[in-house]
């Protein structure tokens, strides 16, 4: 008996199937195939863990990006309805805001008798309230920043007076 026929039916075993160890042919196998599932773990760079079927299906079934063939017949179809468009109510904005210098005066003073931390929550308090609209906070919110960086002449001597410089 040569030893490339199969043990149990004696049909030809390719080489390479003896050379792994095997005696008997693909038809006569019992082994089940293997499977895999794809693992990804993060956005790009996914690998393949050697699993059977079975596992496979129930992993593919369990993971949302499994590589099983997925359909949509969970989710629920939707219908666009085409309508007339609505008319537009152009709306003019007919709020009234405090104006740039007036605002500034008021912080400027403000940041004089409380300083810089306050002023900010104080300036942000008018903005939130509507009294003052963003652009105007921006602003005037740049002014009471650069002031604080660079200190006046006289804030400079009060400083070394207490010896904080």
């Amino acid at each position: 008996m040569s030893m490339n026929k199969c043990s149990m039916c004696s049909v030809d075993v390719p080489q390479a199937r003896i050379d792994e160890g095997y005696t008997i042919c693909v038809d006569c196998s019992t082994e089940e195939k293997v499977s895999c599932h794809t693992i990804y773990p993060h956005k790009t760079g996914g690998y393949i863990q050697v699993v059977s079927k079975e596992q496979s299906e129930r992993m593919n079934r369990l993971d949302r990006r499994g590589t099983s063939v997925k359909t949509a017949k969970h989710y629920k179809p939707f219908v666009v309805e085409k309508s007339e468009p609505k008319e537009y109510k152009s709306k003019r904005c007919t709020k009234v805001y405090t104006d740039y210098e007036t605002a500034l005066d008021k912080v400027s003073s403000y940041y004089e008798e409380w300083g810089y931390e306050p002023t900010l929550k104080f300036l942000r308090q008018m903005n939130s309230s509507g009294e003052i609209p963003l652009m105007t906070r921006i602003k005037v919110q740049d002014i009471i920043t650069e002031r604080y960086l660079n200190p006046s002449p006289r804030a400079l001597v009060r400083k070394i007076k207490r010896g904080v410089a």
